[in-house]
């Protein structure tokens, strides 16, 4: 199986080296990235742009996978892709979760967002027998990436909000995703959040998110500072 890979950032990395056995070719737009795929030993093709000739002229391939980091580039060469191979498997990369119906649009097969696939894999890890402190001392091996325990202070924005009512626009407006609730009404105990809990939030509960480590430090920041008036 012949798979075409293009963008090799720290995210692009740990993709191509999962599929390092395969027969893969990595493609990049810019130096940093050549040299860091070449020392990886990765079959390596330097283009300048994005360009259907040059494309096309790479050969066909049975999968393409769309992993650059500038958004709007990468939906284009997604669109790029779908529209050169129409009958192959095109994969992309989504940083902002409000883009996935771009990407659908554009007839992409598979999407990964990093952020839901590091939250799942959090998960797996919190329904085993582990205390969340345990789980602290885990170093992610994308340093962008972190997941938090959040308290909800008394007169927050949250404080008093219904999950399903806040839950798309805290994932919208701050790139992180709710993964978990510690609700002090209920119990001390981790809930996953399922499409069936819609627990209230109160000063007190616990929320445990995954994202951005700045996207995480905003919404702590925001919490703080935007208060409900008590008028």
């Amino acid at each position: 199986m012949r798979i075409l890979l293009f963008g090799f950032d720290d995210f692009g990395e740990k993709v191509a080296k999962y599929l390092g056995k395969k027969e893969l070719t990595v493609v990049v737009f810019d130096e940093e990235e050549e040299k860091k795929a070449k020392s990886s030993f990765f079959h390596v093709i330097k283009l300048d742009k994005i360009n259907d000739k040059e494309i096309l002229e790479l050969g066909e391939f049975d999968i393409y996978i769309a992993l650059l980091r500038d958004e709007e580039l990468n939906l284009f060469l997604s669109l790029t892709l779908k529209d050169l191979f129409p009958n192959k498997k095109v994969i992309a990369k989504v940083s902002e979760k409000d883009n996935e119906f771009k990407y659908k649009l554009a007839g992409v097969d598979k999407i990964i967002n990093p952020y839901e696939v590091t939250a799942n894999r959090i998960m797996t890890i919190l329904k085993k027998p582990l205390t969340i402190k345990l789980i602290e001392t885990i170093i992610f091996e994308d340093n962008n990436l972190s997941f938090a325990e959040i308290e909800i202070l008394k007169g927050s924005f949250l404080d008093g909000k219904y999950l399903k009512d806040i839950y798309k626009e805290i994932s919208q407006n701050y790139n992180i995703i709710i993964i978990a609730i510690v609700d002090k009404e209920m119990s001390e105990n981790v809930q996953f959040i399922t499409k069936g809990i819609n627990h209230k939030i109160d000063a007190g509960d616990i929320l445990i998110v995954v994202g951005d480590i700045f996207e995480i430090d905003r919404f702590k920041n925001d919490l703080e500072l935007l208060k409900v008036s008590d008028g």
